[in-house]
């Protein structure tokens, strides 16, 4: 059985329906859709082990829209780098044109090929990063090119062709879990129940992060944890090596503020919460922007992700807001975790 979800991933608001009680086709499918899900998850239990001597890390959620898992990977991956491992990274490459094959992102690669997200992991951290729709085989190319000890997917937990040793499932605090529905009729990809057969939780937006699961609704035993995003630093496009803080740019003037994410309102309140003056500009995620859309702009400042795209079309250089994604505590257990990964085998 296969539902035609795909068209739906790119969506930059829900359907209002979602955030309402379930309608009377949606009680009646239910069972279905949970049975549906079941057999996925019992086929991502039984997936092959490409790379027998490296734990697969599975970062994503259950929850449809930006919950913030690749900002959660990429400061995962600098933090692994600091412990002394050698991450690689493998996404699915949304919004470029990977299919079949695996393609390595290089700095050079053009977003609209391998995807903006993945570009900009591999500008923020220098992992090795590739892309494929089939992770599997994005696994088998790291794992055969390059010295890594640990791998990142950025999404996929309900991915049936890879086996992962971890799999954390991110929350938003902001979004929420809307009715609590799956697909079509709710936000949810998969049942909420999954949340029981993760190895972790991290809920973004908050330190109080099972408080905030009761509130939706949740309660499991899965260890939970909470992440904090903050605008770390900013630079300019022509000056990637000078980092400086957002205060710094409190006298320039008027920004035109442009951001093609998930959540393009979190981005411009923080940027007026550091004191900027800005005149909003928000896409929907992963747009793919065109000469037209950026004619009328000057002063631009804008996401990492939305920087990649940016770069070849903005003719004046331009502000790239850095965003950490901090959760100490997380970090430290899937550290510790890893280190004990090979007497788990």
């Amino acid at each position: 059985m296969k539902f035609g979800f795909d068209g739906l991933k790119g969506l930059h608001r829900w359907p209002s329906y979602w955030s309402k009680p379930s309608v009377f086709l949606g009680r009646i499918l239910r069972p279905l859709v949970a049975s549906w899900m079941k057999k996925k998850r019992l086929k991502i239990a039984k997936a092959s082990r490409v790379a027998s001597q490296i734990p697969i890390v599975c970062i994503g959620n259950i929850v449809l829209g930006g919950a913030g898992k690749t900002p959660l990977v990429a400061s995962l991956a600098s933090k692994l780098q600091e412990a002394g491992f050698k991450p690689g990274i493998v996404s699915r490459g949304f919004g470029g044109k990977v299919k079949s094959l695996p393609i390595e992102v290089t700095e050079q690669s053009l977003p609209r090929k391998v995807g903006d997200e993945p570009l900009m992991l591999k500008k923020r951290t220098g992992c090795p990063v590739v892309v494929c729709r089939d992770r599997a085989r994005a696994i088998e190319r790291l794992h055969f090119h390059y010295p890594v000890d640990v791998i990142l997917s950025d999404d996929g937990l309900q991915n049936t062709g890879m086996r992962r040793d971890f799999s954390v499932c991110v929350f938003n605090k902001e979004q929420g879990i809307g009715n609590g529905l799956e697909m079509p009729f709710g936000p949810l990809r998969e049942p909420i129940s999954a949340v029981h057969q993760m190895d972790a939780i991290v809920v973004s937006g908050t330190g109080d992060p099972k408080e905030m699961l009761i509130e939706m609704g949740i309660e499991t035993k899965t260890p939970t944890f909470g992440s904090v995003a903050q605008m770390a630093y900013v630079y300019r496009s022509d000056q990637p090596a000078i980092l400086r803080s957002l205060d710094d740019l409190k006298d320039h003037g008027r920004f035109d503020a442009v951001a093609g994410i998930a959540s393009p309102s979190r981005f411009f309140e923080g940027l007026q919460k550091a004191g900027l003056m800005i005149e909003e500009h928000a896409f929907t995620d992963h747009h793919a922007f065109s000469v037209s859309d950026i004619a009328e702009l000057s002063l631009v400042i804008t996401t990492e992700k939305d920087a990649v795209k940016l770069l070849h079309l903005l003719k004046e250089p331009f502000w790239i807001v850095v965003l950490d994604s901090l959760q100490p505590e997380f970090e430290t257990w899937l550290i510790d975790g890893l280190n004990h990964w090979s007497v788990r085998l």
